[in-house]
């Protein structure tokens, strides 16, 4: 009977864990967008060449609708870092933040797209960033799609990750 009741804890504890790690699975975490921006943009050219914008400032919707078609309803926060002088730079992080994570996938796909757009772009007028672009990453974690472009893009994959543990 002993054998029974250590099974039954076992089995007990894993439901357990497994409740506390899918309990707040679909809700977002709080993120604060502008220090997860700082500690990303030193890996995108010159900081000091980079612009700022995110969901805190006047019209978000259409700031995002620049860069992502998702529904402006389901992001919780954002943030688009990009190079001052887009001609010679294509540098860029894009973060979405949705509200549910049933609707991450759309906003990685939204990001996927506009890589996609940028690359066509560059392709017509500035084919020197095109290996950039080619090794840029779009990673997801938790509520949060991201987008990194830049010369360094593994070493600011690695900085992401680094940022939330």
């Amino acid at each position: 009977m002993t054998a029974v009741r250590k099974t039954v804890a076992v089995l007990l504890s894993a439901i357990l864990l497994c409740g506390i790690f899918t309990a707040c699975g679909d809700e977002a975490e709080e993120i604060s967008m502008y220090d997860l921006s700082q500690a990303l943009v030193t890996f995108a050219g010159s900081p000091d060449d980079m612009k700022y914008a995110s969901s805190s400032d006047t019209n978000p919707e259409d700031l995002l609708a620049h860069v992502s078609n998702i529904e402006y309803g389901k992001v919780k926060a954002f943030f688009i870092s990009y190079a001052a002088d887009g001609k010679g730079n294509a540098d860029e992080i894009i973060a979405i933040q949705v509200k549910k994570k049933s609707d991450l996938s759309q906003a990685a796909a939204s990001l996927k797209a506009h890589l996609e757009y940028r690359k066509t772009l560059y392709a017509a007028y500035d084919t020197t960033q095109l290996p950039k672009l080619e090794k840029a990453k779009v990673l997801t974690r938790g509520t949060l799609a991201i987008l990194m472009v830049a010369d360094s893009s593994d070493k600011m994959e690695a900085a992401f990750y680094a940022y939330f543990n």
